[in-house]
């Protein structure tokens, strides 16, 4: 396992990019009024630069780093063994059913409400539609050859989420048609919903964090393969709005990722309830977003630790049972200082609060079992190094120390994917 995510960090750090910065508050620069010459995202000029400043490799850098974390840490030794009994109903179930489909909701509302898009809707059209099956068929065969059981136990297709696919799949697609050519918030709301339907996934007990992580990759890998295709197909035929980049004169940087953390050891403090020694925590998934006007800033977080049962049978919840994860939210610091042009050294140091106090009730070997969670503060300090895979992403590898008060401390590797500008 250690190997794995060895080999996990690896593969992330090889991914290459550059780094920026625009002021949110102003409209973005077109590349036809940006000097070339010292234009960092560009290099070159063109008459068609502007219409295609980033490559399909750069593109998909990220998600094979996003995809590559899902693959390499799908391991049991890592996931939780708790099982839900009876009828799946759960309002994060049935949320990230709707969720799913919400960013290209509001592609839609925006093109028909007039708003010009990157493209017409002939062009459009076709690149929304070979998306979708290039998704579908990605995750539909890599569920139906890895046959990795759900953690509730219900069904045999956990890997990868086919549910957050969809989400990112949608949310790639509000991106290129109006985050790179209208506004770069308009990305963050459709990544936002993307990654909130990943995390009810895991709530509801339908998925591993791994699962959310690949089913995300999946999701951006073919929206960028199918506009690469359109591409192709059309030329240069049926573009409305060319794509635009950061102003390099402005300092003012945001970042909002989708973090993933896995637990390779950790100290129990209480002697009952989250103190048994079959108990573990074993990954954590969330969403945080920092404001960098400097190499450092304020960073904000929220998110869930998903628990590992280690006992000799499965462990079940009654019922109607709640899933015993553990939320957290919190706000630091957020370290981001350049070594180079493409890599520099990342940090972050969190202080949260863990608001569940809550005590469950399972079933172990026939006999009932009770945990108690207390309501306490839950910090994070991370250090590790992060690389720019495009104008607009970064991903980051590091290692670090979840420190839950009066319940654990655990050592933590991990991996954040993030949408900056």
């Amino acid at each position: 396992m250690k190997r794995n995510l060895l080999i996990s960090a690896i593969l992330s750090l090889t991914i290459t990019g550059a780094h920026a910065g625009i002021n949110p508050f102003k409209p973005y620069m077109p590349l036809t009024e940006i000097d070339y010459a010292h234009n960092w995202s560009v290099g070159h000029d063109s008459t068609s630069i502007a219409y295609k400043p980033v490559s399909l490799t750069q593109r998909a850098l990220l998600p094979i780093g996003m995809l590559s974390t899902g693959i390499l840490l799908n391991d049991n030794e890592l996931d939780k063994r708790i099982k839900k009994e009876g009828k799946l109903s759960s309002t994060p179930l049935k949320s990230a059913d709707f969720l799913q489909f919400s960013p290209a909701g509001i592609l839609y509302i925006l093109k028909i409400a007039g708003v010009q898009s990157r493209n017409d809707w002939p062009r459009m059209l076709t690149a929304h539609g070979t998306a979708a099956v290039i998704q579908f068929g990605l995750t539909r065969s890599i569920k139906n050859i890895n046959d990795r059981e759900r953690p509730d136990g219900h069904g045999i297709n956990s890997f990868p989420s086919g549910h957050t696919a969809t989400a990112f799949m949608c949310a790639q697609m509000l991106h290129r048609e109006y985050g790179e050519t209208v506004s770069p918030w308009i990305s963050v709301a459709g990544y936002g919903l993307a990654a909130t339907t990943g995390i009810f996934r895991v709530i509801a007990n339908r998925h591993w964090c791994s699962d959310v992580m690949a089913g995300a990759a999946i999701g951006i890998l073919s929206t960028e393969l199918a506009y690469e295709l359109t591409d192709i197909l059309f030329g240069e035929h049926g573009i409305k709005r060319p794509v635009v980049v950061a102003d390099i004169d402005e300092t003012t940087r945001w970042k909002f990722g989708l973090y993933t953390e896995y637990s390779i050891g950790s100290d129990l403090f209480t002697s009952g309830g989250y103190g048994n020694p079959d108990t573990r925590p074993a990954c954590s998934i969330g969403i945080d977003a920092s404001w960098m006007p400097w190499y450092i800033g304020p960073v904000i977080r929220a998110g869930l630790t998903q628990m590992k049962w280690t006992g000799a049978d499965d462990l079940y919840l009654p019922d109607n049972g709640s899933v015993t994860d553990v939320y957290t939210i919190g706000a630091g610091l957020d370290m981001d200082i350049p070594l180079l042009s493409r890599l520099s050294i990342n940090g972050q140091a969190i202080a949260g609060y863990s608001p569940s106090a809550n005590s469950y009730s399972f079933k172990y070997q026939n006999q009932p079992l009770e945990w108690d969670i207390p309501a306490a503060m839950h910090c994070y300090a991370n250090l590790g190094m992060t690389v720019r895979t495009s104008s607009f992403s970064s991903v980051s590898v590091h290692g670090g120390l979840d420190y839950y008060d009066k319940v654990w401390r655990s050592y933590i590797v991990g991996a954040q994917f993030n949408f900056t500008f």
